[in-house]
């Protein structure tokens, strides 16, 4: 069977075309060092290619965020550790102002310090990073700490939230990159709260709000003589009644005192008194304002005008009063047979428990609540202490130095858990970056075995295939020559 010229010369045409691309395709394998530059060259290998390809491109997100992480946890536990090293030195000013050697001139000068340190630590919990500020919370874009300065001292308000920022390091895991101020410097374990003064107010068994310390103020606000259902509080018996200088009265509490009235006239003229058991004083109708000291030294002034004639009669003395934790702005009346009578301050909303029970005088009881002062609030109570603007006597106010004592080595203790937080965080961080690393490194080896070039093959490869292209060129040059030479002949 004869084979048309044609056919010879398409074959050899399409052999040639075929040869020609082995050769161009082991060229551009050798030129670009890979084995598949299109889809069509291998789609056995291409997909898990693609799965690599992505694998690492979330590993490279992976790296990126432990990078953030790293930056933001290692910023904030710089911070935290100048922070501790501030309350450290606070503590050491207090020490050295509550041991009972330090002038007046050493403490003011310590209080001025502590104003210093305090304004450093707004300006520490305000640190911002690439990322914004690291204490706020989830709140990055706004200072989360914010200082005031009124005539009461300093206070610092928190702005931010209570939410941890996530972030992701693949297969489900993430990892914090931030611990918000609110847990760092905020109000540690409530305790039962301290009363101390000589008021006789003690704290109740009800739930106090307070956070801090606080004043209590306990005045007396009415003196009842006997049944007190005379005009002005007078006995209706024996017409003793309260005198002209009641409001300075001190006493407090139900038949608080008991005087002993005596009519020596038998009209009511003249007669003896005593209080508690006392040594007998005179009076007459035209003691008006008498004043007495009780046996617990409260002050009482009666009234004896009006006695009843011929009264010969012990009776109780009773001194009403009122309670106020907002400086007298509102008040509340005592009820001395309350365990748990509700104290508001009218500024603040918060509250406390009053076991009204053993109320006995006047005065001003100082309440503190231990667990509720946090780090800005301990610096800003102890200058207030150091200052000693409430004059008080030598020991009480070392023993309030002493307490505030206390209370910033538990705000220390805060800051310390918060670092021991952060350093596991980074450790966690580390480990993560090493896994990663490591893991990266296979995922190159398997990508390199599926789309990279062996040379020394490729170039055998080559040698071969031109050599291939070469003969295959040879015989059909010959086999498109051959027709012409039979022709001749």
């Amino acid at each position: 069977m004869r084979i048309p010229q044609s056919t010879i010369f398409q074959s050899s045409l399409s052999h040639l075309a075929r040869n020609f691309g082995d050769v161009f395709d082991i060229q551009q394998k050798i030129t670009t060092g890979k084995k598949l530059f299109l889809p069509s060259q291998g789609p056995a290998s291409i997909r898990p290619l693609l799965e690599l390809r992505s694998a690492r491109q979330h590993l490279d997100q992976v790296s990126d965020n432990l990078g953030l992480l790293e930056s933001d946890l290692g910023t904030a536990e710089g911070v935290l550790q100048n922070i501790s090293d501030l309350v450290t030195r606070a503590r050491e000013l207090a020490v050295g102002s509550a041991n009972g050697t330090a002038s007046a001139q050493d403490r003011a000068a310590a209080a001025d310090e502590i104003d210093g340190l305090l304004s450093q630590l707004v300006s520490l919990v305000n640190t911002k990073s690439s990322s914004g500020y690291l204490f706020g919370g989830s709140v990055r874009s706004t200072a989360p700490f914010v200082m005031t300065t009124t005539s009461q001292g300093n206070s610092v308000e928190y702005q931010g939230d209570d939410r941890v920022v996530q972030v992701d390091l693949g297969n489900s895991v993430q990892l914090g990159a931030n611990i918000p101020g609110s847990s760092i410097f905020g109000i540690g374990d409530r305790e039962p709260t301290i009363y101390s003064g000589e008021t006789g107010a003690i704290a109740g068994t009800g739930r106090d709000s307070l956070r801090g310390s606080d004043q209590l103020l306990v005045r007396h606000s009415q003196t009842l003589i006997g049944d007190g259902k005379g005009t002005g509080g007078a006995d209706t018996v024996t017409g003793v009644a309260p005198g002209d200088s009641m409001a300075s009265d001190t006493l407090l509490g139900i038949n608080a005192a008991s005087i002993t009235v005596v009519d020596n006239s038998g009209t009511g003229a003249f007669g003896t008194v005593s209080i508690d058991g006392g040594t007998p004083v005179a009076w007459t109708s035209a003691d008006t304002d008498l004043a007495f000291t009780t046996g617990a030294g409260d002050s009482v002034h009666l009234d004896f005008s009006n006695v009843t004639a011929g009264t010969n009669a012990t009776l109780g003395v009773t001194g009403e009063g009122t309670l106020s934790l907002d400086g007298g702005l509102t008040t509340v009346e005592i009820d001395f047979l309350e365990q748990n009578q509700l104290v508001t301050d009218s500024k603040t909303g918060e509250s406390i428990f009053v076991d009204s029970r053993g109320i006995q005088r006047e005065g001003t009881s100082h309440i503190r609540a231990p667990g509720t002062f946090d780090l800005f609030h301990s610096l800003s109570e102890l200058s207030v202490q150091l200052r000693d603007v409430d004059h008080l006597p030598e020991e009480e106010r070392d023993d309030r130095i002493r307490e505030m004592i206390v209370e910033l080595e538990r705000n220390q203790d805060q800051v310390l858990a918060s670092l021991s937080e952060l350093g596991s965080r980074l450790r966690l961080t580390d480990m993560t970056r090493s896994r990663t690393e490591e893991l990266d490194f296979l995922l190159v080896q398997n990508q390199s075995d599926l789309e990279d070039v062996d040379l020394s093959e490729a170039i055998v490869e080559l040698t071969s295939s031109e050599a291939v292209l070469q003969a295959t060129l040879a015989i059909s040059t010959r086999l498109i020559q051959l027709p012409s030479l039979i022709n001749a002949l």
